[in-house]
């Protein structure tokens, strides 16, 4: 599985290099690290691992290109049994551009599961958001067209604010639903129907040019009367407070 991992990081990178080379030469690649430290793992409400996780990333940019690869390493054995391991790794390729106020975007995320007896899936996604205006209202439609033939939709909101030269705070909040074939692939309920409601807040702190770190404190519940009830059979809970620490370095 690492092998096949590593196979289709390398082919992604391979392949996004014509992408980037289309792009002004003028404009450089940049490149961010980050390692963020979780008491637990949750997505789209979905409580992964209660226990806790590092999840390390990078990110290389250019222009409107950008190409990530992201992991989830539990620390204990809650997930995978042989102890601490990588249980996913996510594999990202996107492209978003400005028009005016607006801003939107699209993607393919390729996901991994190793040491775990979970299937690879993919997606494509659109997303569109205003970041111009003092609170930010963003929409994100996912379609898995692998294992679970679905869709999933985040709506959000986040507001942000400058402490003093090193320090911003913000705050957010999200919705998502799935459709019925989504939530029936995750859930076993055949309907469609909302999934989470996160609300959180975050610091983020310039400690020097290239370095960043990010506290931040969130909760997260699943608020689909189905799909709550549904989630403790599959899942650690129903709801979490995720607290993490993530610092993220660019080159």
């Amino acid at each position: 599985m690492r092998k096949v991992t590593c196979m289709m990081l390398c082919s992604i990178l391979a392949g996004s290099t014509t992408l980037f080379a289309a792009e002004d030469e003028k404009i450089p690649v940049t490149v961010t690290g980050d390692l963020a430290l979780q008491n637990s793992y949750v997505w789209r409400g979905q409580v992964i691992n209660d226990e806790a996780v590092l999840q390390p990333a990078v990110t290389a940019t250019k222009g409107g290109f950008s190409l990530n690869a992201w992991g989830n390493f539990n620390l204990t054995d809650a997930v995978t049994e042989d102890g601490a391991d990588f249980s996913e790794i996510d594999l990202t390729l996107s492209y978003g551009r400005t028009f005016g106020e607006i801003s939107v975007g699209a993607g393919y995320i390729e996901y991994v599961f190793p040491n775990t007896i979970f299937a690879a899936t993919r997606e494509i996604y659109l997303t569109c958001s205003l970041p111009a205006l003092p609170i930010v209202p963003a929409i994100t439609v996912n379609y898995d067209f692998n294992e679970a033939d679905g869709f999933y939709g985040n709506f959000s909101l986040s507001y942000a604010r400058s402490l003093c030269d090193a320090v911003s705070a913000s705050v957010f909040t999200s919705l998502g639903a799935g459709s019925s074939d989504y939530n029936n692939f995750y859930f076993g309920v055949d309907d469609t129907a909302l999934n989470d409601f996160n609300a959180g807040c975050s610091l983020t702190v310039k400690v020097c040019n290239n370095l960043v770190l990010v506290p931040a404190v969130q909760y997260i519940t699943l608020v689909g009367s189905d799909v709550e009830v549904a989630s403790r059979e599959l899942y650690k809970d129903d709801s979490q407070v995720v607290a993490s620490l993530k610092a993220s370095y660019s080159f």
